[in-house]
């Protein structure tokens, strides 16, 4: 596990966090998780607590480099397809922590081998202060970034919608 590979994220999506914020090492927490689940070898375990998937040893890190952190210092480097996956996460969750905390939450129980519905009544149950909305849209957006459909998926969706375009289509063109 390195900090300064977390630093180097930090870095790439120009947050520079105050340690002392809650809010900040929240964030920092579940976007490593989310990162460590969509393949970026970051190297921190994470269990389960209140407010979702932590690392107690990531938190060590953090304060054992307080300065490194608010001032985004390290040498490390990222490579490509781990750039790419920092902005995909940063586009979709704009780095709320309210989305964050609710989606890595929602992950970790899949990751766990929980069905969707079960996952979702686990979320609703450890975080009855979100509302409804606040973990459908943190749910959608976790199965928007780690679980894409495959190719062959893909393709079933867009034979599937062609065929209820061309209908829409159709109806329209005989109003």
């Amino acid at each position: 596990m390195t900090t300064d590979k977390v630093i180097a994220i930090l870095k790439e999506l120009d947050f520079k966090p105050n340690v002392k914020s809650f809010q900040d090492r929240l964030i920092m927490q579940k976007l490593v998780y989310l990162l460590q689940l969509k393949g970026v070898k970051i190297g921190f375990d994470y269990g389960l607590y209140v407010r979702g998937p932590y690392s107690p040893a990531l938190t060590k890190g953090i304060y054992s480099h307080i300065d490194d952190f608010e001032n985004l210092k390290t040498a490390e480097k990222l490579a490509p397809n781990e750039r790419e996956a920092i902005h995909e996460l940063k586009e979709i969750f704009e780095l709320k922590p309210g989305w964050l905390e609710v989606a890595a939450t929602y992950a970790y129980f899949i990751k766990e081998g929980f069905g969707q519905i079960e996952a979702t009544k686990k979320v609703k149950k450890l975080k009855p202060f979100f509302s409804e909305g606040m973990i459908a849209v943190g749910i959608s957006v976790a199965k928007e970034f780690l679980f894409m459909p495959s190719k062959k998926i893909e393709e079933e969706m867009k034979k599937e919608f062609s065929a209820w375009e061309n209908a829409y289509i159709q109806d329209r063109m005989r109003e």
